[in-house]
Parts: C-alpha cells; structure tokens; sequence
C-alpha cells in the first residue's frame, strides 16, 4: 500500500518499501514526514537527515503506519 501525498501530513511516520531509497535508507526504515506538498513529502530519518520522495515513484516508495502526529505539541500559556 503506498502513500497518497493528500492524505499524508507533517508528523506521519512512513516505512520505505519497493525500491527503497538507495543511498539513504533502506527497505524497513521508517522516516517521519516534515513537509507535505502537492506532489511530494519531504522526511527525515532518525538522525535527522533530510530526504524528498517525489510523484508517483516517491509515493510508491513509502508505505504508511499506524504512526501518526509524531511532532510534539507546543505547550501554550
């Protein structure tokens, strides 16, 4: 099942699957979203190392989980 960028949001933790991404994760590794766009998303990995999956070969590439909102929330006074 691969990602749809509409129904992807900032915070989302995604698996990389297919094709992976070579040179920067492998099949397995989870990235979590930090920017959404009409036609990509654009993640980091758990050192926070940046990435953008793009179009249909990038949606192809990222299957989503049961992860959601990952960011914390700012606390307000």
């Amino acid at each position: 099942m691969t990602i749809s960028y509409s129904k992807t949001n900032v915070g989302d933790i995604l698996k990389v699957v297919g094709y992976g991404a070579p040179g920067y994760a492998e099949n397995g590794d989870l990235v979590r979203v930090v920017e959404v766009h009409v036609n990509s998303v654009r993640v980091e990995d758990r050192d926070g190392k940046p990435c953008e999956f793009i179009f249909n070969c990038g949606a192809a590439r990222l299957d989503p989980t049961e992860w959601k909102d990952d960011f914390p929330k700012e606390v307000t006074e």
